[in-house]
Parts: structure tokens; C-alpha cells; sequence
């Protein structure tokens, strides 16, 4: 491993004695502060250069902020940040290799830290208090009014301390004299501003869906009652007809048959009591119920003795196939058998909306947003036209080659930030922002051409 220390000298790490090797270790450490500085540095320069203008749309957390009336902050920072344009971000993430969430996190860092604790900043600039941690008291303190913020920034210099559990009791103090009404028991009860349903899919260090995931309720106290009263004499129908599992095992898999259930009670709804359609309940009843699950995989593979045997999901990932056959013998009913996908059929149609085999074509082609290092799932993202229809453009618009799928804000994105892109031939696809920058976007991951 040949290296290159701070008077520009290649050396190999491996020649390295034990002396050399701790100078090399302090000369990196200050190198990694000066590199996350330069990181916030170059982020609010970019929130410098993107300002909202002319009554224009704001970057915001939420993917729909600029285009829907949504309770939502108008900054991406605490109070008296300014505010940043709509899709800055994207711009911001594809240079930078980031997610959204990521760039908007770092951005918004560096709003508070420039407008709001801009003692702290100073720190950061010396060298004196590393960046990562100045980002996260940045995070800790975006809820606090503008003045609480600047106590606590005043507070800290005038100590001269910045370790973490300075940091914590100041924070602590400043909630209590600016906002009492956030100050709560950890242990008091809870309100309903606490209410939320999360749910948590659980991974395996090599990426792998374990089959179980985790599902968290805050609720209204009667309500919760009163579904785990359904949930417990679901359990007790599942043991007397002869389910051997524990009680909270039989408690968790009630939660499928009530599911179940109430996909039955869908049909009814869509005026279908046959059960014999061919698209599950879930999808013709009441919207939203239910979650369709593609799974990929072979009989070979469907009938094989190996544990270790994995299917591709469209959105868990690869799962066990031993869990897949746990699924088809209790969920087996609602499960259906489709021709495999080809995906060098070809053929268009002479309206917007492509037909269903199109959809599925193009989403199991690419099976993530094609936009710069977006990675999230096709099964739920907007078919795009890569050339944009025209109403009365020429006919076959809509056909496998001008189609791919991107997440919502990245359609969006596309459609009114001035990104275009192509699809090569290689079935890779080339962006170019308003800037003339571009990425190439492979199945592989994401590769800045400029």
C-alpha cells in the first residue's frame, strides 16, 4: 500500500516502524478534520449560490414538499436559516455520491452552523472541535428557537468546552429555560404525540431479508385494546386448530390471517365474492391494503433441500427459501404463478399509460430509480418517459426504450430542474444537469463522468 504523507512522499505502509506509523496516524487525524471542514465549507456555499427567489419553491425533507400543501418545515434548517431552492439538493447529492437524505442532512448542518452557531463554527474552522461532532449538535439543536440556539452557542464558547457531555448538559439547559414544554419524564407517560406505526425489515450482515421484521405501535390506548384483544383470539383459533407454536408466536403470524381476512372483506367491497379473480384482494378492494410481493425464483430452486437457497424479492431483497415456503404454505391462497419476464420483447402503444406487461418489463429490467446513486426500488416508482410524450407527438411513445422507472422526487426532478438523460444502448443510462455535468448509471452503482 504505497501512500502519500503531507510533504507529498510516497512511503509504504508496510516499511513502517511503530514510531513513524503513530506520526503518520496524528498527520491523518488532522487530515480527516481538515476534509470534513472543507465538506461544510463547500455544502452552505452550495445553499449560498441556491437561494429561493422570486417566490419559488424551498428544498424541504419531504420528497412532495414543492408540489403538495403539507405541514412541513419551509428550511432545511432550525429557525432564522435561510431557505435553500427545490431540488439543490439533488444537484448537491449526485456530485457528492450521496442519498438525498444524506445531502439534505449535510446541508442543512451547515445552515445552523453558519446562521446559528457560528461559535461553534469558529471551533470547527480551528481545527478545535472535529466536524462530525459540531453536525451532530447542529441536529441536536434544529428544533430550539433561534434565541435558545444562541444561548447554547454563547454558553459553550464562554466555557471553553466542547467535550460531548459539556455539550449534552448545555443542550439539557437550554431546553429548560426556552422550552419547558419539551422538558418530559423519559419515563412519563406517553401522549399522542408520540403516536406511530414503524416497521423495520431486518437485514443480515450480507444484505439478506431474514423473513422477520419488527412492527412498533403508539396508539390510542382503547383502539390498541381492542386489536390486541383480535390479535390474542386469533392466536387461541390458531391453537385449536392444532398450531403447536408459542403464544407470541401464534400472536405474531394472527397478525397475517387477520390480513388475510380482511382482504376477503376487499373482495366484497370491489363487488367480487367469488374469490377466483385473478389479481390478489388486496389489489382490487380498498387501496392501500395488503403488500404485493414479486418473488423471483425457480422450481429447482423452490423444491431444493439447501437452507442456504436464496429468491430475489422486489421489495425485501433476497430471502431464505425456506421462509418463501413458510409464506406459500400459509399465505398460498393469495400467491400466484407468472411466465417469466421477457425482457427483449418489444412493442409499443399510442397512449401515456403503458400496459401492464410494459410496467413489469421495464421495472424488472431496472429494478431500482435510475437516477445518480439513487438506489431506492422500482416496485413503487413512476414510469418516466425518458423522451417526454407529447399528445400529439407521433405514434409508439411508449414503448420499453422510453421508459424507466424513477422515484417520485426524481421524476420531479427530471420534469422541472433541468435534468435530462438518455438510455444507451448498453441498457445504462447517461445524466446531464443544468450545469453540463454528467453520470453514467449502471446496474453496478453510479460513475461521475466528469
Amino acid at each position: 500500500m504505497i501512500e502519500i504523507d503531507a510533504a507529498h512522499t510516497p512511503y509504504e505502509v508496510t516499511d513502517l516502524d511503530a514510531g513513524c506509523l503513530l506520526a503518520v496516524i496524528s498527520e491523518d487525524r488532522v487530515r480527516v478534520l481538515k476534509a470534513t471542514r472543507r465538506q461544510l465549507r463547500l455544502a452552505h456555499q452550495w445553499c449560498v449560490l441556491n437561494p429561493v427567489v422570486d417566490g419559488g419553491s424551498s428544498a424541504s425533507w419531504c420528497d412532495d414538499a414543492a408540489f403538495a400543501s403539507l405541514d412541513l418545515d419551509d428550511f432545511l434548517g432550525g429557525e432564522g436559516t435561510p431557505a435553500v431552492a427545490a431540488f439543490a439538493a439533488e444537484e448537491f447529492a449526485a456530485a457528492s455520491g450521496l442519498s438525498r437524505y444524506a445531502a439534505l442532512s449535510l446541508l442543512a448542518d451547515a445552515l445552523d452552523l453558519h446562521h446559528r452557531l457560528p461559535l461553534l463554527w469558529a471551533q470547527v474552522e480551528l481545527l478545535e472541535v472535529p466536524g462530525w461532532n459540531a453536525r451532530r449538535v447542529a441536529e441536536l439543536t434544529r428544533k430550539l428557537s433561534r434565541q435558545a440556539a444562541a444561548w447554547f452557542d454563547q454558553t459553550l464558547a464562554d466555557g471553553e468546552r466542547y467535550g460531548w457531555p459539556t455539550i449534552e448538559r448545555t443542550l439539557a439547559m437550554a431546553v429548560a429555560k426556552f422550552h419547558p414544554e419539551l422538558v418530559r419524564d423519559k419515563n412519563g407517560p406517553l401522549t399522542k404525540a408520540d403516536w406511530d406505526v414503524r416497521l423495520e425489515h431486518r437485514y443480515g450482515p450480507d444484505g439478506t431479508a431474514s423473513g422477520t421484521s419488527t412492527l412498533d405501535v403508539v396508539g390510542d390506548s382503547l383502539d390498541l385494546a381492542r386489536f390486541h384483544d383480535l390479535v390474542c383470539d386469533e392466536a387461541e383459533k390458531l391453537k385449536r386448530a392444532g398450531d403447536a407454536d408459542t403464544l407470541g408466536q401464534r400472536k405474531a403470524k394472527a397478525l397475517g390471517s387477520i390480513a388475510e381476512q380482511q382482504g376477503t372483506l376487499d373482495y366484497e367491497a370491489a363487488g367480487d365474492t367469488s374469490g377466483a379473480a385473478s389479481e390478489p384482494a388486496t389489489q382490487r378492494g380498498r387501496k392501500g391494503r395488503g403488500v404485493r410481493l414479486f418473488v423471483h425464483t425457480t422450481l429447482a430452486d423452490l423444491f431444493s433441500t439447501d437452507d442456504l437457497t436464496l429468491a430475489d424479492t422486489d421489495r425485501l431483497g433476497p430471502i431464505l427459501i425456506e421462509q418463501l415456503t413458510d409464506w406459500l404454505q400459509r399465505h398460498g391462497s393469495i400467491a400466484s404463478i407468472n411466465p417469466v419476464i421477457d425482457l427483449n420483447r418489444t412493442g409499443s402503444v399510442d397512449r401515456h399509460d403503458p400496459p401492464q406487461w410494459m410496467v413489469e418489463l421495464v421495472k424488472e429490467r431496472d429494478q431500482h430509480c435510475v437516477f445518480p446513486h439513487c438506489t431506492r426500488s422500482s416496485a413503487d416508482a413512476d414510469l418516466d418517459h425518458i423522451n417526454p410524450y407529447q399528445e400529439t407527438g407521433p405514434p409508439g411513445q411508449t414503448n420499453p426504450e422510453n421508459l424507466a422507472p424513477l422515484c417520485r422526487r426524481h421524476h420531479l426532478a427530471k420534469t422541472f430542474a433541468g435534468w435530462r438523460y438518455v438510455r444507451n444502448r448498453d441498457g445504462t443510462y447517461t445524466w446531464t444537469n443544468k450545469h453540463g455535468h454528467t453520470w453514467l448509471v449502471t446496474a453496478l452503482g453510479t460513475i461521475q463522468l466528469d
